[in-house]
């Protein structure tokens, strides 16, 4: 697994707006923020907006979907707010080895259309959640949410452990 850290662009507010507490949604590459760097997300070819949290914490997920030679590949961008210290930690995960695997294998059909359409046409696939929006919980049932729950587990670790940025100034610093 590899973490690069990535100065998150939204404040507390912006994230919750965008996605509210235990809830995703699917999104198109052109809504996707431009503080993401830009040689990362213009190869994706859908994103989910996700989030988990409580009274204590916020963890906002955007989960780029890349097609990756025969296989579609996941790469997570993180961010963890602590509301109480006012404090965030966030950044880019990759190489990250979940089980079941993030990545998964284009199917025949999907592979045609791609020769046929490019890479711009919004598919489907196993790993993308079935409906445009809706709770963690369905993200759970459809088999999905372990890539989620990796990530946030991740960030979370590396906030505890490595930076914070304070919220209201944002600049860095190291403990």
């Amino acid at each position: 697994m590899k973490f690069d850290f990535l100065k998150n662009g939204w404040n507390l507010n912006e994230w919750q707006n965008k996605c509210t507490e235990l809830t995703y949604k699917v999104v198109g590459v052109d809504e996707l923020p431009d503080w993401l760097p830009s040689g990362l997300t213009s190869k994706f070819n859908s994103a989910v907006i996700a989030s988990s949290g409580n009274s204590e914490t916020y963890v906002g997920i955007i989960m780029g979907y890349r097609i990756d030679h025969h296989e579609i590949d996941e790469h997570p961008f993180v961010v963890a707010f602590d509301k109480n210290t006012k404090t965030e930690y966030s950044g880019l995960i990759g190489h990250g080895i979940w089980n079941p695997g993030r990545t998964t294998d284009i199917p025949d059909e999907m592979k045609r259309l791609i020769s046929v359409s490019g890479l711009t046409v919004d598919f489907k696939f196993e790993r993308k959640p079935e409906l445009v929006s809706g709770t963690l919980e369905d993200l759970k049932n459809q088999g999905i949410l372990n890539g989620y729950e990796a990530s946030v587990s991740i960030i979370e670790k590396q906030r505890k452990n490595k930076s914070t940025i304070k919220a209201t100034d944002r600049k860095h610093k190291i403990e």
